[in-house]
């Protein structure tokens, strides 16, 4: 059962609730030495310090630095008022950051509590419930860290690839004779750019289109002076939004128009309504 008497003007439960934010070095200076005058005073250990603590060193090393959403602090901060709220109804929060604030800086000093044999000499035995709880939050955080981390590679990863298909279109409207389009949505989403060189190869780039399920593909259409359709290639786009293609045997000549179409599967012969994307083709500058 968690001690209800104070030590440094703090309860243990408002200890464990600051824990995180004082390994971390977040917390104000008055917050951080009533912190520390209820370790140095409260008979129990704090385990749940020097656990978070430990947890520390192996993040910065296996999550990267990214740059995180505007307005992350902001609600970060809010949530943790209300929680604060909900566990000590009508206690007014103690020197809550604002958003005008500095966040701490990156390089601030580990924060020092008592050690292992400190610790020992004041446990009053067991593991408290609320520490096992707070076990249980810091490895769903992490777990949470490592999903975001899998997100933003994912992201990157597909704007890498997108980069990659854009660099390879560009390389082709470089050669002598080459057709450029910029391929722009008609209604909907999916943008790109596409090059036919004098032989008759094209590359595409395409992103921001909606992802292919079962058989589906997107056609890539070439229409020439006749109007006819004539298909150069299909391809499948994943979650990511991003493709690219290439092709060989395509005719087009300047003012002929490519065009994107979602079919039911590979093999159309002439195009499902409405064009995803489309451009016409003109010399390169």
């Amino acid at each position: 059962m968690s001690d209800p008497r104070a030590y440094g003007g703090l309860t243990c439960d408002e200890v464990r609730d600051l824990a995180g934010s004082f390994v971390l070095g977040a917390l104000d200076g008055t917050q951080e030495a009533a912190v520390r005058e209820h370790l140095a005073s409260c008979p129990d250990a704090h385990e749940e310090i020097a656990e978070l603590g430990g947890v520390l060193p192996a993040l910065a090393e296996s999550v990267p630095v990214v740059e995180p959403p505007a307005g992350l602090r902001d609600r970060i901060m809010a949530a943790a008022a209300a929680d604060l709220e909900e566990r000590n109804p009508g206690r007014a929060p103690d020197a809550t950051p604002s958003a005008a604030d500095p966040t701490p800086a990156a390089g601030a000093a580990p924060i020092a509590f008592p050690g292992p044999a400190e610790r020992a000499a004041r446990r009053r035995g067991g593991t408290s419930a609320a520490t096992w709880l707070l076990r249980i939050a810091a490895v769903v955080a992490i777990a949470v860290l490592g999903v975001s981390n899998l997100l933003l590679r994912g992201q990157l990863s597909q704007s890498q690839s997108f980069e990659q298909g854009v660099q390879a279109v560009l390389d082709v409207s470089a050669k002598p004779g080459s057709l450029t389009a910029v391929l722009t949505a008609a209604g909907g989403s999916g943008t790109g750019l596409a090059a036919i060189d004098a032989t008759g190869a094209v590359t595409m780039a395409m992103q921001d289109l909606a992802p292919t399920s079962g058989n589906q593909v997107y056609e890539a259409w070439v229409i020439g002076g006749d109007g006819v359709p004539v298909p150069i290639g299909s391809f499948h786009v994943g979650n990511g939004g991003t493709a690219s293609m290439t092709a060989s045997g395509v005719s087009a000549s300047t003012g002929a128009v490519l065009a994107l179409t979602l079919e039911a599967g590979p093999g159309a012969t002439t195009p499902t309504l409405p064009i995803i994307s489309k451009g016409v083709a003109s010399p390169a500058a």
